[in-house]
């Protein structure tokens, strides 16, 4: 079993209430709240070991990432975050100052995107420290921008670089709320995800919502110099680590060519922020067209909870 097919197996079976406008299968839920208004929630766990090791990085950083991670599930709707929840398991004799520093990291990034703390839960156990952030966000009037609205022909984008975010910015990354948002208002975007799997495995997950195909040019991948670095020290290239790596937390998304155009020279976005890295097709599964003229079918990767 994984965490895509358990995911898929609740999906088929979840009865849906006729105010859920968006359920399962999107980086966010939305409910109607009003009749032109919608309500949109996400939900984010983190624990010890697997989201972050405490052995290598502070307190704080966790508490930024945990928040940090939902906003940009709402940066990939196109859409504002407003107020989150946060419940927390603590390891026994956690003291107060460790705690206090997680909210310290929590705040910073709370703060700058002008989002409340309205509530949540607080434990403790014999487990090592975890943490749940629900963030609720608001359309401000905006559609929000699905998973599955790619189309044959449209061009794939992306923001920043990708790969080797294990170096550091999985725990320090900015989540793109205001690109989200600038996208949504000024271009007409079919489809967006945010890339926390990896490239590839997100990329994937816009084309089974959407029922088509990609290919993806290789001298068009931003790789990050962070890549560059983890392929010195791994049995595996720049590229790779671009494709799989997972966690760089940039939006990816489809738009048709006359406004990827635009959005590529757009002075709303600061210079080589947004890059064009392939096409939608016809058909299904992702292809690359490498360097050398060749095209080949590429298998999607990135992480995958509950894997054997």
């Amino acid at each position: 079993m994984g965490e895509f097919s358990f995911i898929q197996w609740i999906r088929k079976r979840q009865k849906r209430r006729k105010d859920v406008i968006l359920g399962i299968g999107d980086d966010c839920a939305a409910i109607n709240v009003s009749s032109d208004k919608q309500c949109l929630i996400t939900t984010d766990m983190l624990v010890d070991g697997t989201h972050f090791d405490l052995k290598k990085c502070t307190v704080q950083d966790v508490g930024r990432k945990a928040i940090a991670c939902s906003i940009s599930d709402v940066a990939a709707m196109g859409c504002q975050a407003t107020v989150a929840v946060v419940s927390i398991c603590f390891p026994n004799h956690t003291t107060e100052r460790f705690a206090k520093e997680l909210y310290k990291g929590i705040w910073d990034v709370a703060d700058k995107y002008n989002i409340e703390i309205v509530g949540g839960d607080i434990i403790s156990g014999d487990s090592p420290l975890c943490i749940n952030v629900t963030m609720l966000g608001r359309d401000d009037g905006l559609k929000p921008v699905l998973r599955s609205g790619a189309k044959v022909g449209d061009m794939i984008l992306a923001t920043g670089t990708l790969g080797g975010s294990l170096l550091g910015k999985h725990l320090r990354f900015e989540p793109r709320l205001k690109e989200g948002l600038i996208l949504n208002k000024n271009f007409t975007i079919h489809a967006m995800i945010d890339i926390s799997d990896g490239l590839t495995a997100d990329l994937n997950h816009i084309l089974e919502e959407s029922r088509v195909g990609a290919i993806l040019y290789e001298d068009q991948i931003p790789v990050s110099e962070a890549a560059v670095k983890m392929a010195e020290k791994s049995e595996n290239t720049p590229l790779y680590h671009a494709l799989s790596d997972g966690e760089d937390y940039e939006l990816l998304f489809t738009l048709s060519k006359g406004q990827a155009k635009k959005a590529v020279v757009s002075h709303l976005f600061d210079k080589g922020m947004i890059n064009c890295i392939g096409e939608i097709t016809r058909g299904r599964g992702i292809q690359m067209k490498f360097s050398d003229g060749k095209t080949r079918r590429i298998k999607p990767r990135g992480y995958e909870h509950l894997k054997t």
